[in-house]
């Protein structure tokens, strides 16, 4: 479904609109500005730069005549140093670094790069004016605070020039993060798995095609997704279908093989029927694996409860002791550091014990040797089987925890691959894991399941 704006445009025309604006309010501020540095000048606020030539050259006359001499000849902003014919200095307003300075210009003609000195000669002497040309403030308050008015007007506009592009760049940023909005919000919901959302139109029209192809993207993950829990849903039924529906004439099969043991046969029959009778024994087995697999993929029951360590390491000797004696497997036990109880679902852990403990007694030869490692502290418990068969294949270490993983190309006797499956299950749901390795030294396979004690 195409997402669609009534009013969208594309992204550089969004740029150029707030470059419009950039450079309209620019030329107002240049314009402004400008306006009111002549209109200072028009009002007499702001003096030109040539009025102190043209003042001196209108009161040249008085400065010359002036008896005694009157300082207020001398036009504002200027200086003066007024001298005697003996060149003594009688007054002035200029610095004694000034007046060093006028006398090498006047008498010397050195420059200067921004004063100005006329010299207008006395009957009793002689008077130096210094100027410049350049603008001033009328006021001498003014003056005093900004002898350059030109500088302040370069000040003022840089002032208001970096205004002007921050707040420009202030409305972009938060338009365009206005306009991000739907696209952060869509991404995080498909990253949290949550697709029943709807897409929100934007007024870019680069963003509503991206949001279109996540739209597209949504639908399409969410018909996967559907597709994949739907045939995992049939595939979990089916399992238990079948095994529920071989089971029930298997049951028939078992019973009536049992009753017609009980019976006067020839050793031949019977032998027949004994095989029938564990063959039967072993379909059961396999059917109650099935049924475990399926228990552990789906939503099992998950009962933590704190309980004793030491009556559950006892049900696990117990039932380890019980699983050697049909191979005549010896025991061996280590067992040390282990708090008195631990907080977690106690039957899953039996169950994924047992299944490491029947891979491992199953794998083991006649008269070999099954160890039980077992260690932890209270927040942690650490199981460690060691038996004395081949080993895992290079193979089997990569895979030996996939459901229905087998190192036989036929599925027969019982290498059905499960128990390591169903072990790991446990493992992950006490926030554990299941690590499989072979013996450093000899042959034998390792297991270690590692399981956290679950936080109430």
């Amino acid at each position: 479904m195409e997402i669609k704006s009534k009013k969208s445009i594309k992204l550089y025309m969004l740029f150029l609109r707030h470059l419009a604006v950039f450079t309209t309010l620019t030329i107002l501020l240049i314009a402004t500005i400008v306006l009111s540095f002549y209109y200072g000048m028009a009002s007499g606020a702001i003096l030109p730069a040539n009025y102190a030539e043209q003042a001196i050259e209108q009161a040249k006359e008085d400065i010359q005549n002036s008896q005694p001499f009157d300082e207020t000849v001398i036009p504002y902003p200027c200086t003066y140093a007024l001298f005697d014919d003996n060149d003594n200095l009688v007054c002035g307003t200029m610095t004694n670094k000034e007046i060093v300075k006028s006398k090498d210009v006047l008498f010397k003609n050195s420059k200067t790069p921004v004063s100005r000195y006329m010299l207008i000669q006395r009957e009793d002497g002689y008077c130096i004016i210094q100027y410049d040309l350049q603008a001033h403030f009328t006021s001498p308050t003014l003056h005093e605070l900004f002898p350059m008015p030109e500088l302040l007007v370069i000040l003022l506009f840089l002032v208001g020039f970096l205004s002007i592009a921050c707040v420009i760049a202030s409305r972009f940023g938060k338009k365009l993060n206005a306009e991000l909005s739907p696209l952060i919000t869509a991404t995080d919901a498909i990253k949290q798995q949550e697709l029943d959302f709807e897409v929100s139109p934007t007024h870019i029209q680069e963003f509503n095609t991206v949001l279109n192809s996540i739209d597209e993207m949504k639908r399409a993950l969410g018909t996967s997704l559907k597709q994949q829990w739907n045939a995992e849903q049939n595939r979990k039924t089916q399992i238990s279908a079948l095994a529920h529906d071989i089971k029930t004439p298997l049951t028939i099969v078992k019973g009536n093989t049992e009753l017609l043991l009980e019976a006067e046969l020839s050793e031949a029959d019977k032998e027949l029927l004994e095989y029938i009778h564990a063959s039967s024994h072993k379909i059961e087995q396999y059917l109650d694996l099935l049924m475990s697999a399926a228990k552990a993929e789906s939503h099992v029951d998950f009962d933590p409860k704190s309980f004793s360590v030491s009556e559950f390491i006892s049900e696990i000797k117990s039932e380890a002791t019980a699983l050697c004696l049909a191979k005549n497997i010896t025991l061996t036990t280590d067992i040390r550091d282990l708090p008195e109880t631990f907080y977690g679902d106690s039957v899953l852990l039996v169950s994924a014990l047992s299944n490491i403990l029947a891979n491992a007694i199953e794998y083991s030869p006649t008269h070999g040797n099954v160890t039980i490692s077992i260690s932890g502290r209270e927040d942690m418990l650490r199981f460690t089987i060691t038996d004395s068969g081949k080993g895992f294949s290079f193979a089997s270490l990569k895979n030996a925890t996939q459901q229905f993983y087998t190192e036989q190309e036929e599925r027969s006797g019982k290498h059905y691959g499960m128990g390591l499956f169903i072990a790991e299950s446990v493992a992950k749901k006490h926030g554990g894991n299941l690590i499989i390795a072979n013996k450093e030294e000899g042959c034998g396979a390792v297991v270690t399941l590692n399981v956290k004690t679950h936080t109430e």
